[in-house]
């Protein structure tokens, strides 16, 4: 049996993977030798330049937060107050509402008001509602792509009921600025929201916008409030709170951290575009194991190993191999897809492909079954290996389930 791996395996985990396909099969099945068909070493994907397409690759990698104090800048990095913007208008895209939540939240008790008296935020409400009709403004928002949802966007954020707290709160008068980027996020969460909708945000005249309309609302306010001058410390940290939600997920930190993702992210990725752009290499890797090996030999393939063994059979004829079995592999939709590199969709499987088992997990979101692509030609077996994905798609090889099955169709 030749253990195929799948894509973005290296050293020493392939050989970690390969230990336990030889402990899962020893009890079942001791007359089988497990052979390795390691190809990530010499045929996988690999950053052949060090990494000099990569903005910022190596500089960066060791800085945990650029914007301390005292931290060193990292070329081509944005800097600490881009990020926190960007930070914030990632997660207001996604809640328009975040902010006026938490400025009414930490501002205290709600103001109890009198009947016929005019809550704090009245004037606010009477300000924004009048925002249509400056034309500033409204050029602004054409420059920034979100005019025709802007007046939808105000009324849903003044109707909302976080927008009637903060209005009728004391954060009411400091509250400016964090209407204007709710009114300003909401727009484009209806923009970006339109069916077929491919409108490129201009960053520049959305924080023009958001000026435009601060200042606005702050001319209605009474002399002596408006931001900068009755903002407590809650309202003061919504926006360095509203970033720091995010650390984890914003795109800012990701900047940041480029040269560690790209490390942990390019050998998977990359295995799937090299193969799919120049995967003979790969193929002839098996094909020369195949060779090598005592017949009959059975190809155990994993993921995008289980689409080259398919490639590889499909283009040579190689009678060693007696049995293809595959483990959650995406070769049936590649075939689905017309993206299968040997096989145009449409097309039957040659007569010389051999038996075909394709295993897959219905957890594993990467598993895909090939009965019905490939009437007749394939037996498709479903495992559980009661873990979720991502996890589920290496979950296999510590499934007893599987070993049994093995057990009963090897040769």
């Amino acid at each position: 049996m030749l253990f195929v791996h799948g894509t973005g395996v290296r050293e020493p985990g392939y050989s970690e993977s390969l230990e336990r396909v030889r402990e899962g099969l020893r009890p079942v099945r001791p007359d089988v030798t497990v052979t390795p068909c390691y190809w990530g070493g010499t045929a996988g994907s690999a950053l052949r330049s060090g990494g000099l397409s990569v903005p910022g690759y190596g500089t960066g990698r060791e800085v945990a937060d650029p914007g301390a104090p005292g931290a060193p800048g990292v070329p081509g990095v944005p800097g600490s107050g881009d990020d926190e913007d960007v930070e914030l208008w990632g997660l207001l895209y996604l809640d328009p509402l975040l902010e006026l939540r938490l400025a009414a939240t930490g501002s205290g008790e709600r103001v109890e008001l009198a009947p016929g008296a005019v809550p704090p935020g009245g004037a606010l409400s009477a300000a924004a509602q009048s925002l249509g009709g400056d034309d500033p403004l409204r050029e602004l928002l054409d420059a920034a792509g979100i005019r025709a949802e802007f007046a939808a966007a105000v009324a849903a954020v003044l109707t909302s009921p976080e927008g009637r707290d903060l209005l009728r709160s004391p954060a009411a008068e400091a509250g400016p600025d964090i209407l204007a980027r709710a009114f300003v996020a909401e727009a484009v969460r209806r923009r970006a929201g339109l069916s077929g909708s491919g409108t490129a945000f201009d960053g520049t005249a959305r924080d023009a916008a958001v000026a435009r309309i601060t200042g606005l609302l702050a001319e209605a306010l009474p002399a002596g409030s408006g931001p900068g001058t009755h903002r407590g410390p809650v309202v003061r940290g919504v926006k360095r709170l509203a970033g720091r939600l995010a650390l984890g997920l914003a795109s800012a930190q990701a900047v940041k951290r480029r040269s560690a993702l790209t490390d942990a992210a390019h050998p998977a990725a990359g295995d799937v575009l090299l193969y799919l752009a120049r995967g003979g290499a790969i193929r002839e890797l098996v094909a020369r194991a195949v060779r090598a090996a005592e017949p009959p030999v059975v190809l155990l393939a994993h993921s995008l190993g289980g689409i080259a063994s398919l490639d590889l059979l499909v283009e040579r004829e190689l009678p060693e191999v007696e049995l293809l079995v595959t483990v959650g592999s995406q070769a049936p939709f590649l075939y689905e897809l017309g993206a299968l590199p040997s096989l145009e969709h449409g097309r039957p499987l040659p007569a010389r492909v051999p038996r075909w088992i394709n295993v897959y997990d219905p957890r594993d979101l990467l598993g895909y079954i090939g009965s019905g692509v490939f009437p007749g030609r394939v037996e498709d077996v479903a495992v559980d290996g009661r873990q979720p994905f991502p996890l589920a798609h290496s979950a296999y090889w510590g499934n007893p389930e599987l070993y049994r099955l093995l057990a009963a169709e090897l040769p």
